[in-house]
């Protein structure tokens, strides 16, 4: 059975993805692999954040030989108003890193389901020639990058279909040469019985 979209069809079927593909509700396929990449990619985002951070609240406090400023509102009734600066910009550097922290959450869902699916696909490809259906095809949405893969695996599956076709018909020309041969006659029922297992088509 080919696989289309998510799922595995049988030969020859072509479904509809429009109605088949279901990413959002099916979107952790490989659960743990998927939230693992998630939370590493943001680890490495907050670790980010706040050494940033941290190094900018540092240096600012190191350096700077005075580091507040007279702060005038607009309000002409106030008087003048001693702030210092880090108030100012803090929180605006706290703000930037909140963004960049959902932006890697954004890049770690997206990135986990690239990966995960081409996974999932050739895990169910493979079972498929496990369980003996050798008709069975693989492939990928990420056509270009997947290329390689989508047409060795095909090639592999096909290589192995032929050549169990050559043993079906070389086993049919011995069954026919074996004729009154009582013994031969139970290995080669035995031979069919285990081909038979095998889905060539």
């Amino acid at each position: 059975m080919p696989i289309v979209g998510d799922r595995l069809e049988p030969a020859g079927i072509i479904m509809p993805l429009k109605n088949e593909r279901q990413p959002f509700r099916h979107f952790f396929i490989k659960k743990s692999m998927q939230l693992k990449i998630i939370f590493e990619i943001l680890f490495v985002v907050l670790l980010t954040a706040v050494i940033t951070t941290v190094s900018l609240t540092v240096v600012y406090n190191s350096k700077s030989h005075n580091g507040s400023f007279y702060y005038m509102s607009n309000d002409i009734r106030q008087d003048l108003e001693l702030k210092n600066i880090l108030e100012f910009i803090l929180p605006s550097v706290v703000a930037a890193q909140i963004f960049s922290i959902v932006i890697g959450l954004g890049i770690g869902l997206f990135s986990s389901r690239k990966m995960a699916v081409p996974i999932y696909k050739f895990e169910k490809w493979v079972s498929q020639l496990k369980n003996g259906n050798l008709n069975t095809k693989i492939s990928f949405r990420e056509n270009e990058e997947m290329n390689d893969l989508t047409v060795e695996c095909n090639a592999l599956a096909a290589h192995y279909r032929d050549v169990f076709k050559e043993i079906a018909a070389a086993l049919a020309q011995i069954e026919k040469e074996a004729a009154g041969n009582p013994a031969a006659m139970d290995s080669i029922r035995q031979m069919k019985k285990t081909l038979e297992k095998v889905n060539v088509g």
